[in-house]
C-alpha cells in the first residue's frame, strides 16, 4: 500500500452559532495515496468544502489530526505550514479567481514563480495539454468559463503540486466543458501522478474516479 500524501485522522468540526453549536462531521479517517484521484460527493451544506479545506491545511480541524506526509500539519510552526501548503498541495476553486491584471501566461507562472518552482519546458508542457497556448496574450475578463477554469488548473499544476483539490471545478460550466475539464483532470492525474480529489454534485463525475466517498450524517462513507 502506498504512503498517504495527506491523512485525516478522526477529524471534527463544529461551528458555534447563536442558536447553538452546529457539527458538520465527527471522527472523520481518510488517506490520500499517491498519483490516486478521488471523489468526495454529498448533498449542499453537509461540508463538502470544509473538509477540502482542512485537507489542504486552509482550515483547522475543531479536533483530530491532519498529516503531510508524517508530519502532524497543525503541530508545526506557521513559517512551515506556509511552506507545506505552497509546496505540496493546489486548490482549484470554482470561481477561477485568476488575477484580472495579469495576462493568462503570467496567471499560469505566478504561483510557481512565488515557490520558486518555476520551470519553463514543464509550464510549456502543461499549457500545450491543456490547450491553452493561442491563449497565452488574453486577460481573463475576455475568456469563456471552461478557458477560466483550464488556465486555473495550469496555475495549480505549474507549482507541481503532489496533491490537488479542486472543489466543484466543473459546476459553472456546460456539459460539453465539463468533460473537457474532468478529462483534462483525470490526463494529469496520470501523466504527473498528482493526486486529484474532486467534490462534486454529479455522480456521473464521480464514476469517473478511481475512489468515491460520501459525506452524509457527519461521516464519510466509502461507495
Amino acid at each position: 500500500m502506498h504512503e498517504h500524501i495527506v491523512k485525516i485522522k478522526n477529524v471534527s468540526k463544529v461551528f458555534v452559532t447563536k442558536s447553538g453549536s452546529l457539527e458538520l462531521f465527527t471522527n472523520v479517517n481518510i488517506e490520500f495515496a499517491p498519483s490516486t484521484s478521488y471523489a468526495l460527493i454529498g448533498e449542499s451544506g453537509v461540508g463538502k468544502s470544509t473538509l477540502l479545506h482542512i485537507a489542504s491545511g486552509l482550515e483547522k480541524p475543531s479536533s483530530g489530526e491532519v498529516y503531510f506526509g508524517k508530519q502532524n500539519f497543525w503541530g508545526l510552526k506557521t513559517s512551515r505550514q506556509s511552506l507545506l501548503r505552497l509546496n505540496e498541495t493546489a486548490i482549484i476553486f470554482q470561481q477561477y479567481n485568476l488575477i484580472p491584471c495579469l495576462n493568462v501566461k503570467e496567471n499560469i507562472e505566478f504561483q510557481a514563480r512565488i515557490n520558486r518552482k518555476y520551470n519553463r519546458k514543464y509550464i510549456k508542457e502543461i499549457i500545450e495539454d491543456l490547450r491553452l497556448t493561442r491563449l497565452l496574450e488574453e486577460w481573463p475578463e475576455s475568456l469563456s468559463g471552461g478557458e477560466q477554469q483550464r488556465v486555473a488548473i495550469a496555475r495549480a499544476l505549474a507549482a507541481k503540486p503532489k496533491i490537488l483539490f479542486a472543489d466543484e471545478p466543473t459546476g459553472s460550466l456546460d456539459e460539453k466543458n465539463s468533460e473537457l475539464v474532468l478529462e483534462m483532470l483525470l490526463n494529469i492525474n496520470k501523466k504527473y501522478n498528482t493526486s486529484l480529489v474532486v467534490i462534486t454534485h454529479s455522480l456521473s463525475i464521480a464514476s469517473k474516479l478511481e475512489q468515491c466517498m460520501e459525506l452524509k450524517s457527519r461521516k464519510v462513507l466509502d461507495r
